[in-house]
């Protein structure tokens, strides 16, 4: 969304702008169906659609179409053609994006609303075109794909992290997430005065730890959601775990979250595990629900700096946005 923004407000004022789309795909690529970057008629640009000399050629065909040039596509085999070692082959086009703005706009719209529309891309070049979507079907587009003659994809289903603890665990963790485009609400009671610090990189501050008031506060959580519990106290933690993984909470659609993670060692998360199971909250669906929460959570990169932890837990995120599950990759360095 931050670039349909910085498009928008090139085109307010007054800046001849196109929209340049990675449409399809095949091999190893830097990026893939859906990444975008913008270029105006002066050379400027926004975003990236992968770095090199297709980003180049991109980029003059970009200026060409800005000035007044018609949409056309960039297609190069990035070996072949252009002597880049990733060995895959891409499809970009470049369209004029002034007849796009209300598509724009109701995607930037729909993104803060958390309200999914499908966005149309028409391989042809032309206008963008967005369309209210059902929750279902729009996560059937999540990943943009070519359905025809146009690329769709869903937007308006930003993936939201819940920060429960504004330390500086949680703050690091905020911060980088924000960087990463994901919508970050930042939660803590403030008794230690945590929150007097400034956070403008979180979108939403709750100043409680009951997941029923954040719940409350934010017009329900669940799909699209995921929680990190990093507060400053483990019993503060303790408690928060309970209530998720006994499920009972008003607003919060436990089952449906995409992800539940807690900060700690492997004994804190094994002392956990057993005084739940002393409640009784593991038998059942809380057996589950436990089984889904990532403890410790964070990729195990062996951080131990708050800053560190940060770039463990929102790799962990990026994965499960890429990939389909919060895990590392396969590949190997040599």
């Amino acid at each position: 969304m931050k670039l349909f923004v910085q498009v928008l407000s090139a085109l307010e004022a007054g800046r001849a702008v196109a929209l340049a789309t990675v449409v399809d795909t095949g091999g190893s690529t830097p990026r893939h169906p859906g990444a975008r970057m913008a270029i105006a008629d002066d050379g400027a640009t926004w975003g990236t659609i992968g770095g090199g000399r297709i980003e180049l050629e991109v980029t003059a065909a970009g200026r060409e179409v800005a000035a007044g040039g018609a949409a056309r596509h960039v297609k190069h085999h990035l070996v072949r053609d252009l002597a880049m070692c990733c060995g895959g082959k891409m499809d970009v086009l470049v369209a004029p994006v002034a007849a796009s703005a209300g598509a724009l706009r109701a995607a930037v719209t729909a993104s803060k609303a958390r309200s999914p529309v499908l966005l149309d891309t028409p391989l042809d070049g032309g206008p963008l075109r967005a369309t209210a979507s059902a929750a279902e079907d729009a996560r059937a587009w999540r990943r943009p794909r070519i359905d025809g003659d146009v690329l769709r994809e869903a937007i308006g289903l930003r993936a939201r992290v819940v920060v429960f603890g504004a330390g500086h665990v949680g703050r690091a963790i905020g911060e980088l997430a924000h960087r990463c485009e994901l919508e970050v609400v930042m939660c803590d009671d403030g008794d230690t005065g945590a929150l007097a610090a400034a956070t403008p990189w979180a979108d939403r501050v709750v100043e409680s730890f009951e997941v029923a008031d954040v719940a409350a506060a934010l017009g329900g959580l669940g799909a699209g959601d995921r929680l990190l519990i990093v507060t400053r106290d483990h019993a503060v933690d303790q408690r928060i775990l309970e209530r998720l993984v006994g499920g009972d909470i008003a607003g919060c659609a436990v089952d449906d979250l995409d992800f539940v993670g807690m900060i700690g060692s492997r004994g804190k998360v094994g002392r956990f595990a057993h005084r739940l199971e002393a409640r009784g909250l593991l038998a059942g669906e809380g057996a589950a629900r436990w089984a889904r929460v990532r403890a410790p959570v964070g990729l195990d990169v062996g951080a131990e700096t708050p800053e560190e932890i940060a770039v463990a837990v929102v790799a962990q995120l990026i994965a499960l946005d890429r990939r389909g599950e919060p895990a590392a990759g396969g590949w190997t360095s040599r």
